[in-house]
C-alpha cells in the first residue's frame, strides 16, 4: 500500500474510532444519568424498552446494513447511492413495523414498564433510522459525517433530557422520550447529509435482490440476538425487573469496551471487503483484531473490578451496588467475546453467511439454557454467568471454522477460481456477476 493509501486507511480509522467515541459515549453517559436519576426498578423498566431498541438496532445492522457493507462497499458511486436510500427506506419501514407491535405491547402491558414500551414504539423509526444512516457514511468511507451526525444527536438528547430534569420529569419515559426524540432529528439531518432521502417503496425489491444473504442473516440474527433479548425479557417476566437493572447496569460500566469494539468492526468490515483480504493476510488481520479487543477487555475490566465503592455510587447511584454482583461474570463474556471478535469480523466481511449462522446454532440455545438456568440458581449473578459461558463456548468453534475456511479458500485459489461449492454466500450484485 502506497503511502497516501496508508494516510487515507489512518485518517478513516481515526474518524470511525471518533465517531464511536461520540455515539456510546453519549449513550454512556446518558445511561449513567438515568440510573442516577431513577430508582432501581425505575431503571429496571428502562432497560427493557432499551432491551427492545438494541435488538432492534442490531436487526438493523444484521438485515440491511451488512449486506450494503458486503456487497455494494466496493461498487461505484451510483450504485452506492441508490443502496442507501433503499437500506435507510428499509431501516425506516422496519421501525414502523416493530414500533407498531412494541406500542401494542406496552399498552396491553400496562404500568411503568408498559409505558416505556409505548414511548420506545413511538420512537423506533427514527433511532433505526439514525442508526442506518452512520452505518452508510462509515460505509461510503465517510466515517466524518458519521462523527457529525452522532454530535447532533448527543447534543440534542442532552439538550432535551436536561429541559425534562429542570421541569423534574424524572420518569424513565421522560428520559426515553429526550433521548429518542433526539435521534429523530439526527436522523433528518442525515438525510441532508447524504442529500438524499430513504427510498421506502423500494426498499422490499431492494431487500428481495439481497436474499441469498439476507435469509441467513435473518437465521443467525434471529437465533443468537433473538435468543439473547429473550433470555433479558425472560428474566424480567420470571425474575424482578432489578435482575434486568443489574445486567444493564454492569453493561453500561462495560460500555467503552463494545464501544471500541464496535468500533473496529464497524471500520474493518467495509476494509476487508474492499480488499477482499483472504488466506494469511485476513487470518492476521483478525488475530490483530481479537489481539486488541483482548488486551482493552482486560485492562478495563480489572480498573473496574478494583473501582472504589464511592465512585461507583457517584457514576451509577443506587445501581452499583447491583452492577458489582454481575460485574465479573459479565467480564467474562466480555473477554470471550473480544476473542472471537477478529474471527467473526472476517466471516462477516467475507460473506461467509451460511458459515455464521452454522456457528449461531450454537451460541443461541446457550443463552437460553444456560442463562435461565443460571438466573434460577444464582438470580442475576448466575444468569450473567450462564450467558457467559455461552459465549465462551462458541468462540474455539468461530476460530475453528474461519481457519477451515481460509484454508479452504487458498487451496481453491491456488488451483483455479472457486466455483462457490464451499458453502459460502458469494457477495455480488443481483443480476450481475458475483465478485470473487
Amino acid at each position: 500500500m502506497s503511502r497516501s493509501g496508508v494516510r487515507q486507511l489512518t485518517g478513516r480509522a481515526t474518524w470511525n474510532v471518533l465517531d464511536q467515541v461520540v455515539s456510546s459515549g453519549t449513550n454512556l453517559l446518558l445511561s449513567l444519568l438515568v440510573a442516577r436519576s431513577l430508582s432501581a426498578d425505575g431503571f429496571g423498566a428502562f432497560a427493557v424498552a432499551f432491551t427492545v431498541y438494541a435488538f432492534l438496532v442490531g436487526a438493523g445492522r444484521a438485515l440491511i446494513a451488512q449486506p450494503l457493507v458486503v456487497r455494494y462497499a466496493s461498487q461505484g458511486t451510483a450504485a452506492f447511492h441508490d443502496a442507501s436510500r433503499s437500506a435507510t427506506g428499509a431501516a425506516a419501514a422496519l421501525g414502523a413495523v416493530a414500533g407498531g407491535v412494541t406500542l401494542a405491547s406496552g399498552f396491553l402491558l400496562g404500568g411503568p414498564t408498559g409505558a416505556c414500551l409505548v414511548a420506545i414504539g413511538v420512537l423506533l423509526p427514527g433511532l433505526l433510522l439514525q442508526d442506518m444512516w452512520r452505518a452508510v457514511f462509515v460505509s461510503e468511507g465517510r466515517p466524518a459525517a458519521a462523527l457529525v451526525n452522532d454530535v447532533a444527536w448527543g447534543v440534542a438528547q442532552f439538550a432535551l433530557v436536561g429541559c425534562f430534569l429542570l421541569l423534574d420529569q424524572r420518569s424513565a419515559v421522560a428520559m426515553l422520550v429526550g433521548w429518542g426524540g433526539a435521534a429523530l432529528v439526527a436522523a433528518v439531518l442525515g438525510g441532508f447529509q447524504f442529500r438524499g432521502h430513504p427510498q421506502v417503496r423500494s426498499s422490499v425489491s431492494w431487500m428481495r435482490q439481497q436474499r441469498d444473504l439476507v435469509g441467513y442473516y435473518a437465521a443467525s440474527f434471529l437465533a443468537v440476538m433473538g435468543a439473547n433479548q429473550l433470555t433479558m425479557l425472560l428474566i424480567a417476566g420470571l425474575g424482578e425487573p432489578s435482575d434486568v437493572g443489574a445486567l444493564r447496569a454492569a453493561q453500561v460500566v462495560l460500555g467503552p469496551l463494545n464501544l471500541l469494539g464496535y468500533s473496529i468492526s464497524a471500520f474493518a468490515l467495509p476494509e476487508i471487503s474492499r480488499r477482499q483480504l483472504g488466506g494469511a493476510a485476513a487470518l492476521k488481520a483478525a488475530v490483530a483484531i481479537s489481539a486488541l479487543m483482548v488486551l482493552a477487555d482486560v485492562a478495563w475490566g480489572l480498573t473496574l473490578l478494583y473501582l472504589p465503592d464511592s465512585v461507583g455510587e457517584s457514576l451509577l447511584g443506587d445501581s452499583w451496588s447491583n452492577a458489582q454482583e454481575v460485574l465479573p461474570a459479565t467480564l467474562l463474556g466480555v473477554v470471550a467475546v473480544g476473542t472471537g471478535l477478529g474471527a467473526t469480523t472476517l466471516m462477516v466481511a467475507r460473506g461467509f453467511a451460511k458459515e455464521t449462522f452454522l456457528i449461531s446454532l450454537v451460541l443461541a440455545p446457550g443463552f437460553l439454557v444456560l442463562g435461565l438456568t443460571g438466573l434460577q440458581l444464582g438470580d442475576a449473578a448466575g444468569a450473567a454467568l450462564g450467558l457467559s459461558l455461552a459465549q465462551c463456548v462458541v468462540t474455539p468453534l468461530v476460530w475453528w471454522r474461519v481457519l477451515v475456511l481460509m484454508r479452504r479458500e487458498s487451496r481453491a485459489s491456488s488451483h483455479g477460481p472457486a466455483d462457490g461449492s464451499d458453502g459460502r454466500s458469494t457477495p455480488g450484485l443481483a443480476g450481475a456477476p458475483a465478485r470473487p
